[in-house]
């Protein structure tokens, strides 16, 4: 069966499942897909006892895999289409004009995507969010980047900050990161390496298929593990979900005591986000992630390490002045920058400063607050 039949067989079947299910006026489904910033998560997790007695809250864990049977396809349309908000951080769902959706989105953007990911040639323009109501903003700095690439009108954006940066206020970082790692990071300097997926080379596994994790030409395993260990450092490495199989036959293949790797698997298992985690790291080294622009709500220094910045689609001219923090190409220029890290208290202060102040118009961890007092006010009266 081709894919064009099989689209439209699902097109028919959510039609079906929305006409003959009871849409409840209460009810609010909030949709995770994974456990690495979910914005619906973390707002279900702070929802106030008054919230929980108002409306009727369900968590549902998506799944990015379309095998898992007719069973699954309709239990899951069928609790979307029964709910009044339908709640997402990724992927969008509007079954009627009577049903309301919020899109929060996971995280400001300096990639490109949606309209602006479109391959040259492409002859269909899809404009990604037609259908959403309303859009999560952390401030007009996003809710224009973020509009760049969704063409969304600008109403749509409610400025309330993420509810998941509300976890960098609010969590036992260090009780969290003991639960996967054991007593191996108590009293060290935690460094927190968060890359982005790549997928222009392999749209399966990306192009992170080096021996290394960081994807330097050359790299000495033993040197770096030392160098960590002189500085009472662990480093801690979530990799992308597609590139697992990489990160774990490197540590099999090095015996290192302090790179440490943890997966989506982790997480789940310990009920915990990543953003749970994240306040206990000293540094945080990424390449364009977005992870970045809410780091800076806890004002400690980053690293950037943008190998490919060449081949990347970026949504600002330099990204090597955009970025609030030092660039490292090779491994003795990261360790370098670690150093300088770890010693220098001030080190890109301003730089990180002056990005908070653009990127974020809420400084707190209320954000989970504001936004179940906007939900307040467009969900149905009873």
């Amino acid at each position: 069966m081709n894919s064009f039949v099989k689209r439209m067989l699902r097109k028919i079947g959510r039609t079906l499942i929305t006409i003959f299910t009871k849409r409840i006026k209460n009810r609010i489904i909030l949709i995770t897909e994974s456990s690495c910033g979910s914005n619906s998560y973390a707002l279900w997790k702070y929802a106030s006892q008054d919230v929980k007695n108002k409306y009727e809250l369900i968590v549902y864990q998506d799944s990015l895999d379309e095998g898992r049977g007719i069973a699954h396809f309709i239990r899951k349309y069928r609790l979307i289409s029964s709910s009044q908000l339908i709640i997402t951080t990724h992927a969008s769902y509007k079954p009627s004009r009577k049903h309301i959706h919020l899109q929060l989105w996971h995280g400001g953007s300096t990639k490109d995507s949606g309209i602006m990911d479109q391959s040259v040639g492409e002859q269909k323009f899809i404009i990604p969010w037609k259908t959403v109501d309303y859009i999560m903003s952390y401030s007009e700095t996003c809710t224009t980047f973020l509009n760049a690439q969704m063409l969304s009108a600008p109403w749509k954006y409610k400025i309330t900050g993420a509810p998941r940066n509300d976890f960098l206020f609010h969590s036992d970082g260090v009780s969290n990161l003991t639960m996967i790692f054991g007593d191996s990071i108590k009293g060290k300097k935690i460094i927190f390496y968060l890359p982005t997926y790549r997928k222009y080379n392999d749209t399966g596994y990306g192009n992170r298929d080096f021996k290394n994790i960081f994807g330097f030409s050359e790299f000495l395993t033993t040197e770096f593990d030392v160098f960590l260990e002189e500085n009472n450092c662990k480093l801690i490495f979530k990799p992308h979900p597609h590139e697992n199989d990489m990160a774990l036959n490197f540590q099999r293949e090095n015996n290192l005591s302090n790179i440490l790797i943890f997966r989506n698997d982790d997480l789940l298992s310990n009920d915990l986000d990543l953003y749970e985690l994240l306040n206990v790291s000293d540094i945080l080294i990424t390449d364009y992630s977005s992870v970045f622009y809410d780091f800076l709500l806890l004002d400690r220094p980053m690293i950037f390490t943008p190998l490919d910045i060449d081949k990347k689609e970026l949504l600002v001219e330099s990204f090597e002045s955009w970025a609030p923090g030092p660039k490292a190409f090779n491994q003795g220029e990261l360790q370098l920058e670690i150093s300088k890290c770890l010693t220098e208290k001030d080190y890109y202060a301003e730089k990180r400063n002056w990005q908070l102040r653009l990127q974020h118009r809420y400084k707190d961890g209320n954000s989970s607050e504001r936004l179940w007092k906007f939900i307040d006010m467009i969900m149905p009266t009873q």
